[in-house]
């Protein structure tokens, strides 16, 4: 049976290619999409998630919810990065627009449709989830498991040398989240940064009949081009990294420890592993991936082709 997912994205290239890889993969039900603020805008993330999904022709459209933006207006972006839209100015087609609801509903009823049994993928801030869980303590009841792409808990940083982009959109959410006692999985950079796309993958996926590749590739494409992060050529795909560690969870290698996030003051949003103390805050942490196979299960399942490692 597929597992039922809610993805809570502020869909940027990395989160738009976690959207086709779940979508196309069928251990995997997308019941939900939930816009959060962070690499663009809200307003501009609602619009990149309707083009995404619009884009997939999905035969069975997800539940589509607004989030939240975080309140400060100083806060760094990611559109030096992935383009002024977010989505490396992607100009695939659209199937019109997606009509949504507020979060806590998204949240809800992508619940209540998985009996208790849901999953949910972060692949941008934690604001939507730590206040959905505040708001709406019930809902806790309901969350199987909860996969976090964020943190740098050994590994440089994307911000900074100690900070990574989603827990420094929100430090303060990932601190709710990472020490609310749900089961959490947090997929940092140490692990996602081991996933490196080039060349020759965003072509085999251009080169697919199927839409879930072509629209990645076309996605991937402006990222390709920069000098940045990792390098001319070569790219990173973090959210659907997280997502493939809901796929494929015999490719990667994980432990069990406290993370602390710093709220406050110049490393705000580092994440510091805590050994030992109360096991009820403990979370998942995942440290390795087979990259190789991982890689090749990327590309077959976006291009839809049989043979997954």
């Amino acid at each position: 049976m597929a597992i039922p997912v809610l993805i809570d994205a502020d869909v940027g290239v990395d989160d738009a290619v976690a959207i086709c890889l779940a979508t196309s993969s069928a251990a995997i039900e997308v019941t939900a999409v939930v816009g959060v603020g962070g690499s663009v805008p809200l307003d501009q993330v609602m619009v990149n998630i309707e083009r995404v999904l619009g884009a997939l022709h999905l035969d069975a459209m997800p539940r589509v919810g607004r989030g939240l933006d975080q309140s400060s207006s100083d806060l760094k972006d990611r559109r030096d990065l992935f383009g002024d839209d977010g989505l490396g100015n992607f100009d695939g087609p659209s199937r019109g627009k997606v009509t949504s609801v507020g979060f806590l509903d998204a949240y809800a009823q992508a619940a209540d449709a998985a009996g208790g049994e849901l999953n949910i993928l972060t692949s941008g801030p934690l604001t939507n989830l730590a206040a959905a869980i505040t708001i709406a303590p019930d809902l806790r009841r309901s969350i199987k498991q909860v996969y976090v792409c964020g943190g740098a808990v050994w590994a440089k940083g994307n911000v900074s040398n100690s900070v990574e982009f989603n827990f420094y959109r929100d430090p303060q959410a990932a601190a709710v989240v990472l020490s609310s006692g749900l089961p959490v999985t947090v997929v940092p950079l140490d692990v996602t940064g081991l996933v490196c796309l080039d060349q020759s993958h965003v072509a085999h996926l251009a080169a697919s009949d199927r839409l879930t590749g072509q629209v990645a590739a076309q996605i991937l494409e402006y990222s390709l081009d920069l000098s940045a992060e990792p390098a001319a050529g070569k790219t990173f795909a973090h959210g659907a990294v997280a997502a493939g560690a809901m796929i494929w969870p015999e490719l990667f290698m994980g432990t069990r420890m406290r993370l602390d996030i710093t709220t406050v003051g110049s490393e705000s949003g580092r994440t510091r592993p805590r050994l030992g103390g109360d096991k009820s805050q403990h979370v998942s942490l995942l440290t390795a991936v087979n990259s190789v196979d991982f890689i090749e299960n990327l590309l077959e399942s976006l291009c839809q082709e049989a043979f997954i490692v």
